[in-house]
């Protein structure tokens, strides 16, 4: 399937109609008159290149999508390319559009140069010093709009499903919580990545920018350190040694309070276990279950 086909089908509209009713709203919010050209669709968005920029559309609430775009702005004005929002005739981030009968919103993003960057060729305390120097970024940043604890562990609670064998059960229930009871202690909280590092390179191996900023979450920083050391570990390096290294790193540019460091076992733990909730496939639950006695085999 084609990424307009693609496109069309998540919007739930013919693929021309879509791209009517965007290049409408882009002219009508940001003066823009450039073709657009489908890049991809996700399970919640979808992006079109539109002349040296990227317009993107996503089925997400407006106050979180417009955190995560407030974010990008703040840390590319601090020096790191991420692809950040050209704000609208009227000074907005984005604008809403409403299509196929969904509320959706809508930006228009810089585009990055280079190409995308597995996280696996990046060495852990290069990896963890990007990191620190978001969050001492991000530190600054106002907390309004993004995805707070309550709102992690209502959703992975809510992705428990009957088929789910009483050992995914207890590996999704059990790692929610130790995050709960972490957080009961009342650990300083900020503004997240909330997701993975989506990188990007201009020369194949340095990272040059980090895009895609919707998943931004208010909590510990031992949650974006626990997402980034939990899929950074593989075969080639186990998951203490690079957390180590990555702590290394990440100790360069940002603090981190014994307590937090302490907790960032309970947020790999969360990631791995998030990876089971909504998923019915026998075989995926038994690979992430492997996964969590792989990575904490005692």
């Amino acid at each position: 399937m084609s990424s307009e086909a693609e496109i069309g089908s998540l919007v739930g509209l013919r693929p021309p109609a879509v791209r009517a009713a965007v290049a409408a709203a882009v002219r009508e919010h940001w003066g823009r008159r450039d073709e657009l050209h489908p890049i991809q669709a996700k399970a919640a968005s979808c992006t079109w290149r539109s002349g040296g920029q990227v317009v993107k559309l996503a089925r997400d609430e407006p106050a979180h999508f417009t955190a995560g775009l407030l974010a990008s702005e703040v840390i590319e004005q601090a020096g790191i390319e991420t692809g950040a929002p050209v704000r609208t005739r009227a000074g907005e981030l984005c604008a809403p559009l409403a299509l196929g009968g969904r509320p959706w919103v809508l930006a228009v993003l810089r585009r990055v140069d280079g190409s995308r960057l597995s996280m696996h060729t990046v060495a852990p305390p290069v990896l963890g010093e990007l990191l620190g120097r978001l969050h001492a970024i991000l530190r600054g940043c106002p907390v309004g709009g993004a995805w707070t604890p309550g709102d992690v562990l209502g959703h992975m609670t809510r992705g428990i499903t009957p088929s789910h064998p009483p050992s995914v059960r207890r590996l999704v229930t059990g790692a929610m919580s130790g995050v709960r009871d972490y957080y009961a202690t009342m650990p300083r909280i900020q503004l997240l990545r909330g997701d993975g590092p989506e990188i990007f390179s201009v020369n194949g191996t340095d990272v040059s920018a980090i895009i895609d900023w919707g998943g931004v979450r208010a909590g510990s920083v031992a949650d974006d350190i626990g997402c980034w050391t939990a899929h950074g570990a593989t075969d080639l390096i186990s998951r203490p040694d690079y957390t180590a290294g990555f702590l290394e790193g990440y100790r360069r540019h940002c603090a981190l309070a014994a307590t937090d460091a302490s907790a960032v076992p309970l947020f790999q733990r969360l990631r791995i276990a998030s990876r089971a909730c909504y998923v019915t496939d026998p075989d995926a639950l038994i690979a992430v279950e492997s996964w969590m006695r792989n990575a904490f085999p005692h």
